[in-house]
């Protein structure tokens, strides 16, 4: 099976790290920008740069969008690209489109005329900021559809020295544990059996309501 083919258009900071990041897990990444600045500095570490304005219908044509995995959008403050960009995407029968998002009333809008996913990074990245300050035990958090969450969560002091099926996680707190990270050489357990024993060092890593894993620390 091949490497799977994005497109990245708009080569700021949010888009050139995506790029980079693809890349780096060895995707086949096409970086399109209308700046030659920004495109020479990608140039050599990612498959295809092009210098080019995605705006432009025609331009999108040329690229054959059908046969990519997925398009990435990231158009700065600049609104009328996105939403012009996922319109053509769109109606070029692009798989998906995911677009970088200014608020939420722009957001809204990329949904309505063809993004198939939209993010605001800023507002993400303060949603678990938030969470994590908020928890005393929390470590990090990262939100799913819906009322359920990921957290990484220290262990509260009753937790440690006993085992997972002394602990009953699932059965007392709905919390289902993904895994366990070594607070010592950061390495994942995942899975854990119920003979695992909690250590103070340990990261415990809970996918449940929100609401549950706050019941964990109390």
């Amino acid at each position: 099976m091949g490497s799977k083919e994005f497109v990245v258009i708009g080569l700021g900071n949010f888009g050139s790290a995506v790029a980079l990041e693809l890349s780096g897990l060895k995707c086949k990444v096409t970086a399109i920008d209308i700046d030659k600045a920004r495109i020479m500095d990608l140039q050599d570490k990612v498959h295809v740069v092009i210098l080019g304005d995605a705006t432009e219908r025609a331009f999108l044509e040329q690229l054959e969008v059908e046969k990519f995995d997925g398009f990435i959008v990231s158009m700065g403050t600049n609104s009328h690209a996105s939403i012009l960009i996922s319109l053509y995407l769109k109606e070029l029968k692009a798989k998906k489109i995911i677009v970088k998002a200014n608020s939420e009333d722009h957001a809204k809008i990329l949904r309505k005329v063809g993004a198939t996913e939209t993010i605001i990074p800023e507002k993400q990245m303060a949603i678990r900021l938030s969470h994590s300050l908020a928890a005393s035990n929390l470590v990090d958090y990262l939100p799913l559809t819906g009322e359920y969450c990921v957290a990484e969560i220290n262990p509260p002091e009753k937790f440690v020295g006993k085992t997972l099926m002394e602990l009953k996680l699932r059965k007392k707190y709905s919390v289902q544990l993904i895994a366990v990270k070594s607070g010592l050489d950061k390495n994942f357990n995942f899975g854990p059996g119920g003979d695992y024993q909690i250590k103070e060092a340990d990261i415990l890593v809970a996918l449940g309501k929100r609401e549950d894993i706050d019941r964990i620390q109390e």
